[in-house]
């Protein structure tokens, strides 16, 4: 062999190696992830249970109207469970996640905002009197569109 194919296969040999360590690396990374992820994942009747952390801060939207007003024009049919598609840090990306599921035909979405330690944006697509009522609205989410969606019940105003 010469020099330039033993540096060649040198070379090659060294980078096989960093992706193959990057993937191990990666694997691992994943695994943890899983594994604090199942530590910290409750039911969703414990948290339709558990003390709200967020409130509603946003008094603007026709979702904060259905389920705060007792105007029986805003309020037909309407109760204290939510249904989410989304939650987010920023405005900006519950933005474009409102934006994709009016595509969709999610007309009636909106971006809700929530108050706690720290300020979270949510994607809303309705309001509901009974849990039952919402869990269907997100059976229906999953089925037709692969949309991870959830309930939230609101127990108290901003």
């Amino acid at each position: 062999m010469t020099n330039r194919y033993r540096t060649v296969f040198l070379m090659s040999a060294v980078m096989v190696g960093f992706f193959a360590v990057g993937h191990i690396l990666y694997r691992a990374m994943e695994q943890m992830q899983a594994r604090n992820d199942k530590r910290h994942a409750f039911s969703e009747e414990e948290a339709l249970q558990s003390e709200p952390q967020f409130t509603f801060s946003d008094t603007t939207s026709s979702l904060y109207r259905a389920v705060f007003s007792n105007d029986p024009a805003h309020r037909v049919g309407e109760g204290p469970f939510l249904v989410l598609a989304g939650s987010f840090q920023t405005e900006g990306r519950a933005e474009k996640h409102l934006a994709r599921l009016k595509k969709l035909g999610y007309r009636q979405a909106e971006v809700l905002v929530f108050s706690g330690r720290r300020t979270i944006y949510a994607v809303g697509i309705g309001a509901y009197t009974n849990v039952a009522d919402a869990r269907k609205k997100v059976s229906q989410m999953d089925k037709a569109h692969r949309l991870d969606a959830y309930v939230h019940k609101i127990r108290s105003r901003s």
